[in-house]
């Protein structure tokens, strides 16, 4: 699967985090709910290598004014909720 014109598996997604680490993150899956994107990221392990044996964060994708992808965190327990329910669907089709 590709987004925008990149296969997931080369896109690195770095997590800054509020004590001031950050996390490299592989893009797992890519899906839309109710007209917002959304990625399913994981840890790295080394430079590509997703670890499945870690839990899957959701962020909401948008663009920026040059039109860059920026994940977000999902603040809104409803919209986490229904990110999360196509995303285990997403999972049992696999």
């Amino acid at each position: 699967m590709n987004y925008m014109d990149k296969k997931l598996e080369d896109i690195v997604v770095t997590l800054p985090f509020a004590d001031g680490t950050i996390m490299d993150c592989g893009v797992f899956s890519y899906f839309v709910v109710n007209n917002k994107e959304y990625f399913a990221l994981l840890p790295l392990k080394g430079e590509k290598e997703l670890d499945f044996s870690a839990s899957y964060m959701l962020y909401e994708v948008e663009k920026d004014e040059e039109g860059t992808p920026v994940v977000i965190y999902i603040e809104d327990d409803l919209e986490y909720a229904a990110a999360a329910q196509c995303f285990s669907e997403q999972l049992s089709k696999h």
